[in-house]
């Protein structure tokens, strides 16, 4: 253990110095740098790189030449760390700076409609574009809220990142205590932000389709609509080959219990949103996450698990 603290916070210091020098820089100038270290990391990092051509070959199958897929792979790691970059700005960020570079159309009116109703929202979305922004982009307008975010098991690292979102606006919700709290934000009118498009085998879920393979995908999102009576809204913070960034709504989805079948209402709304997930990163696919492995768990793997309880009990 004492070895483990004594490389963390030299590290910590050392990210700490390199976000401080990034800040320094004029934003174009840091995000060609994340781009360039990106495309430099996809060619150093054969690990990742196997993942993220792996994953793409899956999901696309025969319809696009290996070309095609190196093509896009040699954009994920650029894009995710100017994600980074961005994200890191967040204590230098007014609502008028963001404004600059951000086309949000009538996103936030139609946002501000929603929550006329009462019941709150829950944004949406998936870890593609600048997910951190789309949320401080909300922070930044004034409109209440929380995003859902595992808790970073080392405490500097941890306070640094939630710092960064509260400068913004925008309160964290630990996983761990995620369910009184969705609800406690939702009961308020306010806005609850949600990133389910990850392999999360700790949590109730069932599969979907997803590029024509079933994905592991949660539950919960459908659930605390039903039970709150908040929307589900998708969104996504696009970035665009300017710089720029464009906040693109789907969408709105009302779960409801249908027949009485609870439980095939949950299953058609979360292949809803599902489906606008996949027509998303179908459309932007150097944006998404490719290097998370999300087919990661089976459905053979959920019955050999279920078998095994069923032996406990």
């Amino acid at each position: 253990m004492a070895k483990r603290k004594f490389y963390r916070y030299p590290l910590y210091l050392l990210t700490r110095l390199g976000a401080g020098l990034l800040l320094i820089l004029p934003r174009r100038w840091a995000l060609a740098l994340a781009n360039g270290a990106g495309r430099l990391g996809y060619r150093l990092v054969s690990r990742q790189r196997t993942r993220i051509l792996e994953n793409l070959k899956l999901a696309y199958k025969d319809t696009k030449s290996p070309w095609e897929l190196e093509v896009i792979g040699r954009q994920v790691m650029g894009h995710m760390l100017c994600t980074a970059v961005d994200f890191l700005r967040f204590a230098t960020l007014s609502r008028d700076k963001a404004a600059s570079f951000i086309e949000a159309g009538s996103a936030y009116s139609v946002c501000k409609d929603i929550l006329q109703e009462g019941n709150g929202l829950i944004i949406m979305t998936a870890h593609m574009g600048n997910w951190e922004l789309l949320a401080g982009s909300f922070g930044l307008q004034g409109f209440r809220g929380a995003v859902v975010g595992r808790r970073i098991y080392y405490e500097p690292y941890n306070r640094w990142i939630t710092g960064l979102r509260r400068s913004v606006g925008v309160e964290t919700i630990y996983q761990d205590q995620a369910v009184r709290q969705i609800h406690h934000h939702l009961r308020a009118g306010e806005i609850v932000g949600l990133l389910p498009d990850q392999d999360m085998d700790r949590v109730r879920g069932i599969f979907v389709d997803f590029f024509g393979e079933p994905a592991y995908t949660s539950v919960a999102p459908v659930k605390f609509a039903m039970a709150s009576k908040a929307p589900i809204l998708p969104a996504f913070m696009i970035r665009m080959p300017d710089h720029r960034y464009r906040l693109l709504l789907g969408d709105l989805i009302r779960p409801k219990i249908e027949g009485g079948d609870r439980e095939a209402s949950i299953r058609k709304y979360t292949e809803a949103w599902m489906k606008v997930f996949e027509g998303m990163i179908r459309r932007y696919p150097e944006q998404w996450g490719w290097m998370h492995d999300r087919w990661r768990t089976t459905p053979e793997e959920i019955a050999a698990e279920a078998k095994e309880t069923v032996k406990r009990s």
